[in-house]
């Protein structure tokens, strides 16, 4: 009786401690590299799209609200999600939110890690800094600014494997607008 007694106790706690995990949003897993169809059926959204898709041949970029992309997660309500594709390959993922105080570092922290020795200005009544982390796979730019009471929070997780993608993509903007000019 008492095997039983502990193994259920052990499968509960199994059980709360994978939805915890579950319930933290980690915007990584949407794969570097895959196309527009792969992360809109990831995200389970209708065929044939319902969201505004912007872009030409070579870059295309998915809005997709926060509260859809990360359910559970409060510092995603109002705070839109960008897919950025290049060369129909996820190469970028950004959100943004404007709010009363920061919200989102308290999500980049539980994702990316505390950052020790902050930016003083980080602190100030208006806000004004930037830091950075480095993952195996991407590289993640945070950024928070004033906004006449608010502030204003940036997040840009960008794939370190796609820089390639990004090179060629600015060479072909760079000679669209050199040809425009003549």
């Amino acid at each position: 009786m008492k095997k039983i007694n502990l193994t259920i106790l052990v499968l509960l706690v199994q059980l709360v401690f994978t939805s915890n995990v579950q319930a933290r949003c980690n915007l990584e897993l949407f794969s570097f590299g895959s196309s527009v169809e792969e992360i809109k059926k990831q995200l389970n959204l209708p065929e044939g799209g319902i969201l505004p898709i912007m872009g030409g041949e070579s870059q295309n970029v998915v809005f997709v609200p926060g509260e859809e992309v990360c359910k559970d997660e409060k510092a995603f309500v109002g705070a839109p999600v960008n897919f950025v594709f290049l060369y129909d390959k996820l190469v970028e993922i950004q959100t943004m939110r404007l709010s009363e105080k920061p919200t989102m570092i308290q999500w980049a922290e539980s994702i990316y890690g505390e950052k020790d020795k902050k930016p003083k200005s980080f602190y100030d009544e208006k806000p004004n800094a930037q830091w950075l982390w480095d993952t195996f796979n991407a590289t993640i730019a945070y950024s928070i600014g004033p906004d006449a009471n608010d502030v204003v929070e940036s997040i840009i997780i960008q794939s370190r494997r796609h820089q390639g993608y990004f090179e060629k993509f600015a060479k072909e903007e760079e000679e669209l607008l050199q040809g425009g000019a003549q």
